[in-house]
């Protein structure tokens, strides 16, 4: 009978949650927890509302990520692991080389090659090239961690070193030889992938092959 009513308070609480904070987008749960002293029942103070970890494989990153902590929750089979230097994420993936549409055909903006060195210390840096004429575009990895078993997440700098230089947050989903960008948000600022969708046109972003 007490654990019928703990867990009705518990529902209740976390109802209370989901109205003030607004509806619960996925990737986002609302908890709260109580607990019984003396026996009586204690109702915490505060509440938690905490936000998941950002590659669920369905619906894709729909919160804040600068507010979830490493090693959270995806809800993927695999697990996510925490923070780590970029290079060990990415070599987990076989992701150094270069990637393409069409390894063979020459780079063009329609077949752009993209080409992962580490050059020490952990980070990684990621070079686009588009051909002749097309200035190359630039990401230095230095943070990553694996989400699921084909996917991982990045923080990376974008043109580093430049005044255009911005930070972003890029999924990558990893799979039978082959690459693709599942979600980037401007750190601070606009998501611009979503669920492998580039929402300005709404151009699903294509799939690269490993070359060579």
């Amino acid at each position: 009978m007490r654990m019928a009513a703990v867990f009705v308070v518990v529902a209740a609480l976390a109802l209370s949650v989901s109205i003030l904070a607004g509806p619960v987008r996925p990737g986002m749960a609302a908890t709260a927890s109580v607990a019984p002293s003396s026996g009586s029942l204690r109702v915490p103070s505060s509440l938690s509302f905490r936000v998941r970890s950002l590659a669920d494989a369905t619906s894709g990153p729909a919160i804040d990520t600068d507010r979830v902590a490493p090693g959270g929750d995806t809800g993927n089979e695999a697990g996510p692991s925490g923070p780590s230097h970029a290079e060990a994420v990415f070599r987990s993936f076989d992701l150094f080389g270069t990637w393409a549409i069409d390894c063979g055909r020459p780079p063009t903006p329609a077949n752009p090659y993209v080409i992962i060195t580490a050059p020490g210390g952990g980070v990684v840096l990621e070079t686009t090239d588009s051909g002749p004429g097309y200035a190359a575009n630039r990401y230095s990895a230095l943070e990553a961690r694996r989400l699921s078993h084909d996917r991982l997440e990045a923080t990376v700098i974008f043109r580093p070193g430049t005044p255009d230089e911005e930070r972003q947050l890029l999924v990558f989903q990893v799979r039978h030889g082959t690459r693709r960008t599942m979600y980037n948000r401007v750190l601070g600022g606009d998501v611009r992938v979503r669920n492998g969708i580039a929402l300005a046109g709404g151009v699903k972003m294509p799939t690269l092959k490993k070359c060579g």
